[in-house]
């Protein structure tokens, strides 16, 4: 009886754990981050160069299919984004803060977690500005896209408000929502509000609180339809 009750305990332990090889790890003051939080957590676990330097397609369509399942064609899309701004040296490879640019389609002000470039930093966790976006979201176990929706609106609203530099980016502020409720939606069927809270606070995938990446991958297709939802209830 005792020895059942161990096994079960490990299995129970063993399935609330990172997986092998993939420990979330804070990065170290010489590894580079980007102002992603998702692109941020996939190298905190390893499956991009925890250092952040000199990252290849490869890597990046290897790390963010094992980390979410996103497709290839997402992925070769993303990266050809970005791909005229590395400062490696290199046109094949990237360093993650190589996101900060601001000529980029991703980067953008009215970001759900970052400040505006015009206030000098577009990079670094803004707790301040993530606390206006999450109390849309408090008292609640699941995002819906209409709350989703409502988040989004009330921060582009407010940092357009803010910014006499505002550069308005409709379309790159409209992808940031489907890609962060598509990630941590996982296996399940909605969005839970503790993984996202996760996500942005700790740049960490939840998988101690349950999180399981897609058995389907996340298509370039999904996170268009999403982000036409997320428009429409906008």
């Amino acid at each position: 009886m005792l020895l059942k009750v161990g096994l079960f305990l490990l299995s129970a332990t063993l399935a609330n754990c990172d997986p092998a090889g993939h420990h979330w790890q804070a990065p170290l003051s010489t590894d580079i981050r980007s102002p992603c939080p998702g692109v941020n957590a996939l190298a905190n676990h390893g499956f991009l160069p925890r250092n952040g330097l000199n990252i290849s397609l490869d890597q990046f369509i290897t790390g963010v299919t094992e980390g979410l399942n996103f497709e290839t064609n997402f992925t070769i899309f993303a990266v050809a984004v970005y791909q005229p701004f590395t400062t490696t040296g290199y046109n094949n490879t990237l360093n993650l803060n190589d996101l900060d640019h601001h000529a980029i389609p991703g980067e953008h002000d009215g970001s759900l977690s970052r400040n505006d470039l015009f206030f000098g930093d577009n990079h670094s966790f803004n707790p301040s500005i993530w606390s206006t976006v999450f109390s849309h979201f408090h008292n609640t176990t699941t995002i819906s896209i209409p709350t989703a929706a409502r988040a989004r609106k009330a921060r582009f609203a407010a940092a357009q408000a803010l910014n006499p530099d505002f550069t308005p980016n409709l379309n790159a502020s409209l992808n940031e929502t489907p890609l962060y409720l598509k990630a941590m939606q996982g296996q399940d069927n909605d969005t839970k509000t503790e993984y996202v809270r996760i996500l942005f606070e700790e740049e960490r995938i939840p998988y101690k609180e349950g999180w399981r990446r897609s058995v389907k991958p996340v298509t370039l297709a999904d996170i268009n339809q999403l982000m036409l939802e997320i428009e429409a209830a906008t």
